[in-house]
Parts: C-alpha cells; structure tokens; sequence
C-alpha cells in the first residue's frame, strides 16, 4: 500500500496545483472579462473591474467620475468595433501595466490598467483611460526621426 501511495502523491500535488492555478486569475485574464462585459455593457464592466476593492467615499466618488467621462467618450465617438493590446510592462511579479486601445468609429481610445499583486491574487490598482493615441504616435515619429538624423 505504501508504494501505491507515494507513487500517487506527485499525481495528487499536481492534480491540486494545476486546479489552484487554474483559478488564479492574471491581468490578461482580468482585463478579457472586462472587455467581454464591456462590448454589450460598459458600466457594469467598470464596477465588475472595482468588485474587490475595499470602497470608501473617495473610491465611490472616483468610480462615478470614470463612469461619467466614460460615457461621454461612449455617447460621443459612436460604437465600439474591440480592442487590441499595445503595450505590456511589469515590475516583477507584483505590478503590471497593459495598455489596450480601444476602437470606436470616430477616435481610437487608450485604457490603461495597473495590476497589483500584493500576496496571492492580481488586483486592478489603477485605471485611467485617454485620447491621445494620436499626439503620442506624432511625439513619437519625431523621436524616431532624432534618432535617425543623428
């Protein structure tokens, strides 16, 4: 019986790891559901992004405020044709920066959202969104042009 059992231990730690990583979600992973949600309805997509932070009055009052410029942006610029990753940063294993735009029919949108990870689990630390892909494409065909001329 006990060679049995050791030779099902290594089976069993990788039957339980590979389900408790499974669950463990990344930044990748969060920012998906945010869009899946986001396609058909953009508000519940911000407060799903916020369920797990600890509110307080200023939180409370920061996620009405991107709500309202959200909608802005959304009843402005016509409808939402998807999104695609531009950049991906991180220090470590603790914070990470993606950095996704966002196609509407009149301008494209950049969101940019900020992970932590404290301890066990990834959680949205900062979320800010921006319409100045195109100055940012301009500022950086200049740089590109320095760089040439040099």
């Amino acid at each position: 019986m006990k060679p049995l059992f050791l030779l099902l231990c290594p089976v069993l730690i990788f039957v339980f790891t590979g389900k408790v990583k499974a669950q463990q979600q990344t930044p990748a992973d969060i920012s998906k559901k945010f869009f899946d949600t986001y396609a058909t309805k953009p508000m519940d997509a911000i407060d799903q992004l916020f369920v797990d932070v600890k509110k307080n009055k200023q939180v409370n009052d920061d996620i009405t405020a991107i709500k309202k410029n959200l909608k802005v942006i959304i009843d402005q610029d016509g409808a939402y044709n998807g999104y695609e990753l531009l950049t991906e940063k991180g220090i470590n294993n603790t914070l990470k920066l993606l950095s996704y735009m966002v196609k509407y029919d009149k301008q494209p949108v950049r969101f940019i959202f900020i992970f932590y990870k404290p301890k066990d689990a990834w959680k949205i630390y900062t979320f800010q969104f921006n319409t100045n892909l195109d100055d940012e494409l301009t500022n950086a065909a200049g740089v590109e042009l320095l760089r040439e001329n040099k």
